[in-house]
């Protein structure tokens, strides 16, 4: 088959190192074999904290289900390789869980390479793709097959930013994005969003991967020919955290936006001191509520697992647990049957936050919320 035919061309020491068999990953509940799901995630390098923070509370709650017995009978186990968030990595990562590891569902996916390489993998090798850390447009396009997302898209991010400017009456907005299909999207789904209020764009620039000097002064001088009130950042973070810090040296005084997969920690601490202010929107009840019925119990999970509460784990925690709903109505689990009861999979209500994986079309309203990086490191309200 052709994907083993790539797997044998690949040096012996390489598949070894780039698997990644988290704590737990050899429990076994009973004599039957295990259901194996799937992740490629940067569990090294600059994200690594986002694609650790998701494992590691995915298998907390698989632990918690394994103790009661599994899925009759059968313990679930995650199998994680690690990307550095690279898609290139993410695409041979795909081809090893499909064949070496006989997964019967991808999950959770984190990085460069949950937009494309990892839906597109999925689609070729026949796989439910679940719960990807991606805002992506193409997992909610309905032209791929079982796509399950959880999370917002980045239409629904941008389309909550522009109308909170609107409200507060900042009318010059700018965006910088870098010049690939997903910032493409967020180009198109700024205008559109901001057309749709009777305002447009006032400046719209992109920006290299790296946020190299062969790219910065001319995306600065772009975005400042404008004169705008705020900039949203839609590149890469490392690229920026570059603009940023180029911008402010330029003069810019003004607000910062960006979208919950770029304004992580990763961006906040390359930012330094000029995080300070930075607003993102979230996609996932707030980690650190005692207010609502999820926040109070997602807080006794993280202190029963000895988790650090954060917007990863939140979304890691509630992605699991509505996966693990679809494997107890799933039968005989397979990648077909999986996706057949995701198909199925009502709405959960976790108080204070109502969870449902779709597709093309939703089964549940789609989060979105703003938080404010504070001067003392953290996100507020």
């Amino acid at each position: 088959m052709r994907r083993r035919s790539l797997l044998l061309g690949l040096p012996a020491a390489s598949l070894l190192s780039s698997v990644a068999l988290p704590f737990g990953a050899q429990a076994r509940t009973g004599d039957r074999a295990p259901i194996r799901l799937g992740q490629s995630a940067p569990v090294t390098g600059p994200l690594a904290r986002v694609g650790i923070a998701f494992r590691d509370a995915a298998l907390a709650v698989f632990a918690d289900v394994n103790a009661q017995g599994g899925i009759g009978g059968r313990s679930i186990e995650l199998v994680t390789l690690d990307d550095e968030d690279r898609a290139e990595r993410t695409a041979v990562n795909v081809k090893l869980l499909a064949s070496q590891h006989q997964v019967v569902g991808l999950f959770g996916f984190v990085g460069a390479g949950a937009h494309r390489a990892g839906p597109r993998g999925a689609a070729e090798e026949r796989l439910p793709y679940i719960a990807a850390v991606s805002g992506g447009e193409e997992l909610r396009s309905g032209l791929l097959p079982w796509m399950y997302n959880l999370r917002a898209s980045h239409l629904d991010e941008i389309a909550y930013i522009a109308r909170h400017t609107h409200q507060i009456g900042t009318g010059r907005v700018s965006l910088v994005f870098e010049y690939n299909s997903q910032g493409w999207e967020l180009r198109d789904a700024l205008i559109a969003s901001f057309e749709a209020r009777g305002t447009s764009v006032a400046s719209i620039t992109s920006i290299d991967h790296e946020g190299s000097q062969y790219s910065l002064p001319g995306a600065v001088a772009s975005v400042l020919a404008g004169d705008p009130q705020a900039i949203v950042l839609g590149a890469d973070y490392v690229a920026s955290a570059r603009f940023v810090d180029a911008v402010r040296r330029a003069g810019f005084t003004g607000l910062f936006y960006t979208l919950s997969t770029v304004g992580g920690n990763a961006l906040m601490e390359r930012l330094g001191a000029q995080a300070a202010g930075v607003s993102v929107t979230q996609v996932v009840p707030f980690p650190w509520t005692a207010s609502s019925a999820i926040g109070r119990k997602f807080q006794a999970f993280c202190a029963r697992h000895d988790i650090e509460p954060s917007f990863a784990s939140m979304e890691a925690y509630l992605g699991a647990t509505l996966l693990v709903d679809a494997l107890r109505r799933a039968g005989e689990v397979t990648p077909a049957t999986l996706a057949a009861a995701l198909d199925t999979q009502p709405p959960r209500d976790f108080g204070g936050f109502v969870g449902a994986f779709y597709g093309k079309s939703r089964k549940a309203r789609p989060q979105v919320d703003l938080t404010v990086f504070s001067r003392n490191g953290k996100f507020v309200k």
